[in-house]
């Protein structure tokens, strides 16, 4: 499983980068959004003008005939209205709908393509880093799209500030005056209290992260623990957790509740404030009532916006957080764009040279050195005992483990690869919730024919002939609806899709029984007659096909089989 950078290390800068990407990638729904935003708030600012006029009319002019005609354009005005919500909100969840799922699909490309890669966090263990992973994935992908849906709130308090502004001026001065007061409180306000809700933020996203982590670990493991009494261990430490995530909320709450109930109190004694000043204007006569009137249903809509402005601003403290978060999955550095899920040819023979491959790990003997020339066609198996570094090498093969040595393909070192030129399938692979075919598309578009030669070669048609659906079956959360067995065959399958010159797999026959793994190993030696193939094993059968045999040893040795 991929796994990001520890969460102290988030970049605001690849946040800010990823949340351009979004709205770049949902521009044209979130741009009608705006057309009809504009159309709404002008026809609702228009409202309270209208009303006003109608009320002069009625009342101080005693014109019962005109004041039906602005109840009339009243009406049409609020039709008006209401078709720019409609449009407003409508455009406004198809941009949501357009950034999420632009986001979640590089999200799920960039952990299938790194899917071996090994953690960098601190501390932690597997289950607290699928739980982060799980988190990122849903949780601060929604916190993103939710911002994107929110964008267009802004060009709706523009268009207030537009046109109140010289409306405000033009019924008196001085009540502008009371509206414009406002602006360096809020800004005070607005300056004091983004930073510290970013950082609660960002801390109660952790403690998200860890809790579940441990609900992940409490629904796969609690049942083998209780066997051996470990089950109340478990049930402690997703209370603890769950304990943290209750002091954050808490804590996070209150700056919210703060924040919004100073930006709250600031135009509300605006209002008090323009209403004294309104009334006094009107009893001089410098004002008419309907005007006030207009004046006041004005206030209460500088009110919602200064509101909805510091609503907005929160949304954008919460997505840089949550999206320097999916920005480290994504490992882009901070341009937030991910590789299209493609092959790309190796010119020259794709000959595999390892010279000297030595993997130095803290406190354990040093894996190598390997040295090892393969041609296409052939396999090579890796073995040795249970936590002799096999898969370590294997990922160092792969250049996602720190190692010494040089590694090339076709005369390439391994940092001039091009993408995807190797397929790394590991032991116990990730699936996401879907179909089985589902999961094959999600590294790109592939024709039916070669989703099915891919298929019967990794055995699929074997593995899933007792499923009614095949493979529209759905794999469930993390492929559990599958057996071990089935879930390797799928992930064999996904990396036999891309014609890669070399296969790195991780014992990805182990879940099988003896026959089904003897006809898989049989059509895969006839499909990667052109490839070569790097297994890291304990199975005999594999060792019996292979090549060559690299014992993990210290030293290192090799045995050749004819």
């Amino acid at each position: 499983m991929p796994l990001p950078t520890r969460p102290g290390a988030v970049s605001r800068t690849a946040g800010a980068a990823l949340l351009r990407h979004c709205l770049h990638h949902a521009r044209p729904q979130v741009l009608r959004s705006v057309a009809w935003a504009v159309l709404r708030q002008c026809s609702f600012l228009a409202l309270p003008w209208l009303l006003g006029l109608a009320l002069d009319a009625a009342v101080r002019r005693a014109d019962p005939a005109r004041a039906a005609g602005y109840a009339a354009a009243l009406c049409a005005v609020a039709l008006a209205e209401y078709a720019g919500m409609r449009g407003w909100q409508l455009w406004s969840n198809l941009a949501e709908a357009r950034a999420g799922a632009w986001l979640r699909t590089r999200l799920l490309r960039s952990v299938l393509e790194n899917a071996a890669r090994p953690a960098h966090r601190d501390g932690g263990d597997e289950g607290e880093a699928a739980g982060d992973l799980a988190t990122r994935a849903g949780r601060d992908v929604e916190t993103v799209v939710y911002w994107v849906h929110g964008l267009t709130t802004w060009v709706v308090i523009g268009t207030t500030v537009l046109v109140l502004v010289p409306s405000l001026a033009g019924l008196d001065p001085a009540l502008l005056l009371v509206a414009a007061a406002t602006v360096p409180v809020l800004l005070l306000v607005n300056r004091v209290f983004p930073p510290l809700y970013g950082v609660r933020a960002e801390a109660l996203a952790r403690a998200h992260a860890r809790r579940s982590g441990t609900v992940e670990e409490l629904l796969s493991a609690l049942l083998p623990l209780r066997g051996v009494g470990a089950d109340r261990l478990m049930v402690a430490r997703h209370h603890r957790h769950s304990a943290d995530v209750t002091r954050h909320t808490l804590r996070l709450g209150a700056v919210s509740a703060l924040w919004e109930a100073t930006a709250f109190a600031v135009p509300r004694l605006a209002v008090v404030a323009g209403l004294l000043t309104g009334g006094r204007a009107a009893l001089d006569g410098r004002i008419t009532v309907g005007q006030l009137t207009t004046f006041v249903l004005w206030m209460g809509t500088v009110s919602v916006a200064v509101t909805a402005a510091v609503a907005r601003l929160g949304d954008r403290t919460d997505a840089l957080v949550a999206a320097g978060r999916v920005a480290a999955v994504l490992d882009t550095g901070g341009t937030a764009t991910v590789p299209a899920a493609r092959s790309h040819p190796v010119t020259g023979e794709p000959v595999l040279e390892v010279a000297g491959l030595t993997v130095t790990r803290p406190g354990r003997p040093p894996l190598g050195p390997l040295t090892l020339t393969a041609r296409p066609g052939e396999w090579i198996a890796l073995t040795g005992p249970t936590g002799s570094g096999k898969t370590t090498l294997l990922r160092a093969l792969a250049g996602l483990a720190p190692a010494e040595g040089s590694v090339t393909l076709a005369g390439r070192p391994a940092h001039a690869w091009p993408h995807l030129t190797v397929g790394l399938v590991p032991e116990a692979p990730l699936l996401m919730r879907g179909t089985v075919t589902d999961n094959l598309l999600l590294t790109g578009d592939h024709p039916p024919d070669a989703l099915a030669r891919v298929c019967r070669t990794a055995g699929l048609d074997l593995a899933l002939a007792g499923l009614p659906h095949g493979t529209d079956t759905d794999v469930g959360e993390r492929g559990r609806a599958l057996s071990g067995g089935q879930r390797q065959l799928v992930a064999l399958a996904r990396a036999l899709l891309h014609d890669s010159p070399v296969l790195l797999l991780d014992d990805v026959t182990s879940a099988l029984d003896t026959g089904t793994e003897a006809e898989v190993l049989r059509r895969l030696r006839r499909a990667t007659a052109g490839r070569v193939v790097v297994f890291a094993t304990h199975s005999p059968a594999v060792r019996a096909l292979a090549d060559r045999e690299f014992a993990l040893t210290l030293p290192l040795t090799e045995h050749l089989h004819v």
